[in-house]
């Protein structure tokens, strides 16, 4: 008795591990849907990256601005019966001086020739002069929509808003899509990119569901749910069973124990990721800001400007209520500058960037209930929180003490949030970016880990294939 004892034991806990076998077939049927799905788009992810159209150069043009001769702003505009202006700066276009303007609630910019006065509707002009810069091309192009909302073939991860599609006249279709208010390039998109996003966007994230309000989170959810159970269970029949019956059962066996641990990390961290975003805290809202033309009495001109300067960017902003000037350039030709002035072009205290930045963050943090910052800095590079998805440099950052060590960056050119990162963003970002985008291996080769996570979605991908055919087998 004592002898069989243990082995009637073992035997028990077996058993009843063996009873999960029917739970495991028909909960795999329901998983093998989104592992497929994810697995396809896992193969596109890689060869989206690898022909992703690359610009001639992503910087925007620098070219020298003309001070000579200009009207005062509000001369100009006040003729145009204008008032109040959201943004305003200088630009050189076709190798003029002009007032690009953005009125309150238009997404398309105005412009004014700065010496004559006269105005122009330079949009598509503009728009085509930036893609030509970044495309490093004379062909033809032609401006087209502009777009304040983000789609399949404009996505979120482009983050700049409003944009200009620019149309070429190339075989694959190439477009190229610019924020025109501070010339930037939001991304480049041929036909080729433009299908593969949609595939991707369409299996990884089920973008077809995105009018169904919480539905396609949940149905995401379910699925993501029921692939760690039936892993779970899988790696139970894997230990209880001493050898499957036939050797194709023990193969999808052994792929599956030598694939589990890919698995739950893949379908963990994705689960985290989709309920974080779906918990996530709706953004705050943006800055706009209503600046008097009457103040802008002084026309930019060389008197502003320090010893050997040459000024490069020049715009408006909002300092205490009142309109300023930014002032960006260098010096000796390689030296950078950055200075404020006030409406007539008088220098501004050493402490006006800060009060600036100040004003810009608590417009945000009055939103999010959050106190005066602790730190506020200048990020000029990206960096392990600050990713280079988020766009937008240089940015300012402020931290704060609150429970969750609230960080916020404001873009520095036009105050909008870039990012809000919370403690909980930086858990769910760092899971998410060691479990399921393998960012352990980013120092290693990117081609490399492109590779191995192929291989890792052709593994589950004949993993899941081989388990529908010994069900649909075990049926006949």
């Amino acid at each position: 008795m004592s002898q069989t004892q243990p082995l009637r034991k073992s035997s028990g806990w077996r058993q009843r591990l063996l009873r999960l076998l029917p739970w495991h077939r028909r909960l795999a049927l329901v998983a093998s849907i989104g592992v497929l799905s994810w697995a396809l788009s896992g193969l596109l992810h890689p060869l989206m990256t690898a022909l992703q159209p690359q610009p001639a150069t992503p910087l925007p043009p620098q070219p020298p601005l003309f001070l000579e001769g200009l009207q005062a702003p509000r001369d100009v505009l006040q003729a145009a019966g204008i008032a109040q202006v959201q943004a305003l700066r200088l630009i050189v276009l076709d190798g003029e001086p002009w007032y690009q303007v953005r009125l309150p609630g238009q997404l398309t910019p105005r412009y004014w020739n700065a010496r004559s006065g006269a105005a122009a509707d330079l949009s598509e002009r503009h728009a085509e002069k930036l893609a030509a810069h970044f495309l490093g091309s004379t062909e033809a192009l032609k401006a087209g929509i502009t777009l304040n909302q983000f789609g399949a073939e404009y996505a979120y991860i482009n983050r700049l808003l409003p944009v200009v599609q620019v149309n070429t006249a190339r075989e694959d279709g190439l477009r190229v899509y610019i924020d025109l208010f501070q010339d930037r390039l939001g991304t480049l998109v041929d036909d080729r990119k433009a299908l593969f996003s949609s595939a991707f966007l369409n299996l990884h994230s089920f973008a077809w569901l995105d009018g169904t309000g919480s539905f396609r989170p949940l149905l995401m959810l379910l699925l993501l749910g029921t692939v760690l159970i039936t892993v779970l269970m899988g790696i139970s029949l894997f230990v209880a069973r001493r050898q499957a019956r036939t050797p194709l059962r023990r193969l999808h066996g052994i792929g599956g124990i030598a694939l589990a641990a890919l698995s739950l990390g893949f379908a963990s961290s994705a689960c985290w990721h989709v309920l974080h975003k779906h918990n996530a805290q709706p953004a705050p809202d943006a800055f706009t800001p209503t600046l008097d033309v009457s103040a802008l009495t002084t026309a930019p001109n060389g008197s502003w400007l320090e010893a050997h300067e040459t000024l490069q960017r020049l715009s408006l902003l909002q300092l205490d209520g009142k309109p300023i000037w930014r002032l960006q350039g260098q010096r000796f030709g390689k030296l950078p500058t950055l200075r404020y002035v006030d409406a007539q072009g008088q220098p501004l205290d050493d402490i006006a960037p800060l009060r600036y930045a100040e004003q810009r963050f608590a417009h945000y943090a009055e939103q999010l209930g959050l106190a005066a910052p602790q730190t506020i800095t200048l990020q000029t590079q990206f960096d392990h929180e600050y990713g280079f998805v988020m766009k937008r440099l240089p940015v300012l950052k402020a931290q704060y003490a609150d429970a969750q060590q609230t960080s916020l960056y404001i873009d520095s050119l036009d105050g909008a949030l870039s990012a809000r990162i919370t403690q909980p963003d930086r858990l769910e970002g760092f899971t998410f970016a060691y479990l399921h985008k393998w960012a352990f291996l980013n120092d290693w080769s990117k081609t490399g880990k492109d590779v191995l996570l192929t291989l890792a979605a052709l593994a589950h991908l004949m993993l899941v294939a081989g388990g529908l055919w010994l069900y649909g087998r075990r049926r006949r």
